[in-house]
């Protein structure tokens, strides 16, 4: 299955989400954009399809800051409690 790809774009002052040819937004900033982008991506990965989210830097190089394959990457898991010793 191919890869979902939201890109985050800037055009006409604003800030889109570009998903296989159709723009969401606007957004003020490029942050609220890729939020943005990384809800739709999540819920495609919900779906079982693999995604990521492109960003583009302040150079416009853009690079993927989220993809389905590392969404655990940051994300708070459970402690597992280490086993006891007795002490004798």
């Amino acid at each position: 299955m191919t890869t979902a790809l939201y890109i985050v774009i800037a055009s006409r002052g604003k800030w889109w989400v570009d998903f296989e040819g159709r723009a969401h937004g606007p957004h003020d900033t490029r942050e609220a954009a890729a939020l943005e982008a990384r809800n739709q991506a999540q819920f495609m990965a919900h779906m079982e399809r693999p995604s990521e989210v492109l960003v583009p830097d302040a150079d416009g190089k853009y690079w993927v800051v989220w993809n389905s394959r590392h969404a655990t990457a940051g994300v708070p898991q459970p402690v597992r409690p280490t086993a006891r010793r007795d002490a004798a």
